[in-house]
């Protein structure tokens, strides 16, 4: 029973956390999304979320989540990442440089939050099965953040 109020804990805290730090779905027309709605190369953000170094690999995936629903086959090698507890410095490629140090699997997670639908089931079977905590964990913040932004109403 401690564990469980353990896990719900950190999924609170996580989820309260990156929300303050501006992570979720961005408005079709902000900034970010215009300048990158046409930008090719979401293929070769996948090889580096598969080959990349961990600085590399969550960059391609602040990239990848930043083109919503275009980048739906990345959700795979984005939720292979979702274990991975590499600190990555988001303050290298990202605008807000007020953000803190992240995890790969925080950052692989709030991608598939910004990709929405199409990564519903797959993080639910990350939730259901996986035998690392790190990427149940994200999984289950993702999974929450979706809720939140309504595309999980869709199921």
């Amino acid at each position: 029973m401690r564990e469980a109020r353990k896990t719900v804990l950190f999924v609170f805290l996580g989820v309260s956390l990156l929300a303050a730090a501006g992570f979720g779905p961005k408005r079709p027309n902000s900034p970010t999304n215009v300048a990158n709605a046409g930008e090719p190369g979401i293929g070769r953000r996948v090889a580096q979320l598969k080959a990349g170094k961990a600085q590399e690999k969550a960059a391609a995936a602040y990239w990848l989540g930043q083109q919503h629903s275009a980048a739906a086959t990345a959700v795979d090698p984005l939720v292979s990442l979702l274990g991975d507890t590499t600190a990555v410095n988001p303050a290298q490629y990202r605008a807000n440089r007020a953000l803190q140090k992240l995890t790969l699997g925080e950052e692989a997670a709030a991608a598939l939050v910004n990709i929405g639908h199409p990564a519903i089931e797959p993080l639910l079977r990350v939730l259901k099965s996986s035998p690392v905590a790190a990427a149940r964990r994200n999984a289950a913040w993702a999974l929450g953040a979706l809720h939140d932004t309504g595309a999980t109403s869709q199921i």
